[in-house]
């Protein structure tokens, strides 16, 4: 096998670590503190409902997403279910970020976080293509006498 096949796998297993543990602090952050975690970006939360729906909303949901990338990085398998999955809400955040940043205006808050996405974004695509041929490859390989 080549040398360049042989990093798929650890660039797929860093892109679903890297998502798994920010989907885990995100949650632990919102799940645990959803009032101060709010109140950072000037939300004020004026009923228990909504402190509730802060802590399913932003916490419980990237809890899931969290569980969902870990079982992915554990199962060599379903690394490629995994990239698609963290492209595909990453991908969503990201141009749910650019609309914000156009729409309501440039906030510092906004740019700080739409690096990393960017970067996330770009390793879970590269590694999602990079796993398709290498897969590709590898079944061709078998196809032959």
């Amino acid at each position: 096998m080549d040398i360049k096949w042989r990093v798929v796998p650890w660039l797929s297993r860093f892109v679903l670590l890297a998502a798994t543990i920010i989907f885990s602090l995100i949650a632990v952050k919102y799940l645990t503190n959803p009032v101060a975690t709010a109140a950072a970006f000037k939300i004020s939360l004026g009923s228990p409902a909504a402190v509730t729906n802060m802590r399913v909303g932003f916490g419980a949901f990237p809890l899931g997403f969290a569980l969902i990338t870990l079982g992915c990085l554990v199962s060599a398998r379903r690394h490629l279910a995994g990239l698609w999955f963290v492209m595909t809400i990453i991908g969503a955040a990201t141009a749910g970020r650019i609309l914000g940043i156009v729409v309501d205006g440039p906030a510092h808050e906004s740019f700080a976080v739409l690096r990393p996405e960017v970067v996330l974004l770009t390793l879970s695509s590269v590694g999602l293509v990079l796993e398709v041929r290498q897969r590709r490859q590898r079944l061709s390989a078998e196809a032959r006498p």
